[in-house]
């Protein structure tokens, strides 16, 4: 039969064997301050950034007020930032990947103890550059370093290959060892060592490898305030020098990036706005001299008077006819840049595209962003690459779509001007008894106001090209890389508590389990 164990009597058996918990409790807060002394201790950076509308352009209409529509700017689609995409774009890989390489992130130098000592900035007197290694060779090799600048290279290692290699030489000289040359240079502050001689470990890492550390253990980012577009950065690392480079490394890839990226497509439609603006000049030139000799030929008045003779709806057909033969006259430019072979790998002319067209607008924005990350990869590797093969399939299925898109258009657009003219034939019913010389002038007048809507159409679309190039993608800094000057981790307070409580469990664990096995037996 089971007997009962009452608390009661549980608390008196911890009492009487009160030993057991004297020695766990002092055995894991050794424990505890054991791991506290050989743990470095990692500090967090915190910055504050609000990432901009794209451009800038929101808050240059809201200064310029009645300028602005003075000079015919309202309704241009300048667009703006969605916070998450920025989000991604500071997350992205290729972008941390560069992050690396300027802070030469991949090399590590460390000073062996009973606590490691990373040695970064004002503390790393120089620095070691392997020449004749891959991107993805991890090499590591101990250097004796003396303060007057001779040195010694030992225990070499490249993967999982050993040397017995044993250099010695000066800094500023260049070695020649088992796993390449290895360049080793003075920093500014091996005159400052504190002690004569030091043992570096030098570690170099694959440049993707940290870049994962980077994202799943240094770095922390998330968007703060959605309404307001702030995005928080964090980083965790031994160096508080090292991790508010890393932030701000980041920030400035950021806009590097960015501003290319603008860059690209600004070119690309501001080169193809130029080069129709030179061909509808040229027709303009040809309509106006037409124009122009036909009213003097037939000494008729002014169209735009004669005009105002028949009904007043009259005004809002030709309005809605130049709109609409605007917009086809866009999107065809579209589709035949879309069959030319010769621009198949380039950029679509976005700006061409008006908010009427909507999908349209979006799958060119979508192709041109896999275009450009086409470009950064193929800057990277090759055409040959299977990543390239995999994108150019994409763009072949996207560039597809886009045509298809472009040709429903026309047909839209095809469909909408019939039922525009046949408006218009109805109007020109009312003229019959008119005289001939105005109807024979009506076609060029029409097509000049066609032509000229288009023109200034262009004209809007090349001087919003050269605004949005001057006025670059930027993120405003609220809060500049900032922390406490204690450590963040590991938390001194949380260990020792978690050591007394496992030195308090461990002995009434055990208490509670024996006794109750005693209890079962008898």
């Amino acid at each position: 039969m089971k007997e009962t164990f009452t608390f009661s009597e549980f608390l008196r058996l911890c009492l009487n064997k009160w030993k057991w918990f004297a020695v766990s409790i002092a055995t894991f807060l050794l424990l505890a301050i054991a791991y506290l002394v050989i743990t470095p201790p990692k500090y967090t950076k915190k910055a504050q950034i609000l990432v901009r509308d794209e451009g800038g352009m929101g808050g240059l209409m809201g200064q310029l007020g009645g300028l602005a529509e003075i000079g015919g700017l309202v309704g241009m689609n300048f667009g703006g930032s969605n916070v998450y995409n920025e989000l991604y774009a500071f997350q992205s890989p290729w972008l941390l990947l560069n992050v690396v390489h300027q802070l030469d992130l991949d090399m590590n130098y460390t000073i062996k103890g009973i606590r490691n000592k990373d040695l970064y900035g004002e503390s790393l007197p120089v620095t070691v550059k392997f020449k004749n290694i891959n991107e993805e060779d991890d090499v590591r090799m101990k250097l004796d370093l003396k303060k007057n600048g001779e040195l010694k290279v030992y225990k070499l290692k490249k993967n999982d290959d050993k040397y017995d290699d044993e250099l010695t030489g000066r800094v500023g000289q260049t070695l020649k060892s088992s796993v390449g040359d290895i360049e080793i240079m003075a920093t500014p502050y091996l005159s400052k060592m504190k002690d004569d001689e030091v043992t570096i470990t030098v570690t170099r890492s694959e440049p993707m490898a940290v870049v994962e550390y980077l994202k799943k253990q240094a770095l922390a980012m998330v968007v703060s305030s959605r309404d307001a577009s702030i995005i928080d950065i964090k980083c965790k690392d031994k160096s508080k020098q090292r991790a508010t480079d890393i932030i701000n490394a980041i920030i400035a890839e950021y806009r590097k990036e960015a501003n290319e990226d603008k860059d690209a497509q600004t070119a690309v439609s501001e080169q193809y706005v130029l080069e129709r603006l030179a061909s509808l000049e040229n027709e303009l030139r040809t309509l106006d001299q037409r124009v122009a000799d036909y009213k003097s030929r037939t000494m008729m008045p002014d169209l735009e008077v004669m005009a105002k003779a028949y009904a007043e709806g009259a005004k809002d057909i030709s309005q809605a006819h130049m709109e609409l033969k605007s917009r086809l006259y866009m999107v065809e430019a579209i589709r035949d840049y879309l069959r030319d072979e010769s621009k198949k790998d380039e950029l679509l002319p976005a700006l061409l595209i008006t908010e009427k067209e909507g999908g349209l607008g979006e799958q060119v924005q979508a192709y041109n962003s896999v275009q450009l990350q086409r470009s950064k990869i193929i800057a990277s590797s090759s055409k040959e690459s299977p990543l390239v093969k995999d994108i150019d399939q994409q763009l072949s299925a996207m560039h597809d779509a886009v045509l298809a898109s472009a040709e429903n258009a026309i047909k839209q657009l095809k469909l909408q001007l019939k039922g525009v003219l046949e408006k218009e034939n109805e109007g020109k019913q009312l003229l019959a008894s008119a005289p001939k010389k105005f109807i024979g002038g009506l076609g060029d007048e029409r097509d000049w106001k066609v032509l000229n809507e288009v023109y200034v159409f262009l004209l809007q679309k090349r001087e919003e090209a050269r605004m949005t190039k001057a006025l670059k993608n930027d993120v405003r800094v609220l809060t500049p890389p900032v922390g406490v000057k204690k450590q963040t981790s590991p938390v001194k307070a949380t260990v020792i508590f978690g050591a007394l409580l496992m030195g308090l469990f461990v002995p009434a664990c055990s208490i509670f389990v024996s006794e109750r096995n005693k209890r079962n037996k008898r």
